[in-house]
């Protein structure tokens, strides 16, 4: 039986983005406006919501409360990058959308319904740091930067081990796969790609300094 889900907007704008997108990927699509979603929502038995959030935090939060009421499926917000938000049981994704970060998102909510184990966290935090780890979304203060794929399995690693000096051996075999260190060089690069995104000194590195001759230690602390 197809997965259902809920789309809740005023606009219409994400609805038509979505909804074929969606479609093809073998989901059930409903769309409902905001006030009327509140209405009719327990009557839809949604396999998740996907919440074109309101403009500003304070009606984002009250929706969403409004909505765990209503349904017990997972939610997804939609939502302003300007916002700062950290929802209890509500997953948000920042405008502009990219189609193929919310497919996926959408699938790993799905995955993770009803199996009644705590949730790994979404974000890492340390000092202005937040890490995405669902988009691969940098945040230092109010500058964002959209991480590659190494950069992001680099700097989670960094950020999940805080003061401990991690070996070149062991980023190599967790980021590249290999266990062959002569030739570090692709790390070196991307360690320098990853500073001028998270120092404000990138020559004068405070948060990810070098152990010379062993790999990096992340401070956090800058």
């Amino acid at each position: 039986m197809a997965k259902h889900i809920l789309i809740v907007e005023n606009e219409g704008l994400i609805a038509g983005l979505l909804s074929r997108s969606l479609t093809r990927k073998g989901y059930d699509v409903t769309v409902l406006e905001h006030d009327s979603a509140l209405k009719r929502s327990r009557k839809r038995r949604a396999s998740l919501v996907l919440l074109d959030a309101p403009p500003t935090a304070e009606e984002t939060s009250r929706t969403c409360r409004s909505l765990r009421g209503m349904v017990s499926a997972p939610i997804i917000a939609l939502v302003d990058p300007a916002l700062d938000l950290d929802l209890e049981g509500v997953d948000c994704l920042s405008k502009p959308l990219d189609v193929r970060e919310l497919l996926a998102a959408v699938e790993v909510a799905l995955s993770q319904q009803g199996r009644g184990t705590k949730r790994a966290p979404r974000v890492l935090r340390s000092g202005d740091l937040t890490l995405d780890l669902r988009t691969r979304r940098l945040t230092k203060g109010d500058q964002r930067h959209r991480l590659t794929p190494k950069e992001h399995s680099l700097l989670k690693m960094f950020m999940s081990n805080p003061g401990h000096v991690i070996s070149h051996q062991a980023i190599m075999k967790e980021v590249w796969e290999t266990d062959y260190t002569d030739d570090l060089r692709t790390l070196h690069v991307h360690v320098s790609w990853l500073r001028k995104k998270i120092e404000n000194n990138p020559k004068e590195p405070i948060l990810l300094r070098t152990v010379r001759g062993v790999g990096y230690r992340f401070s956090g602390k800058a």
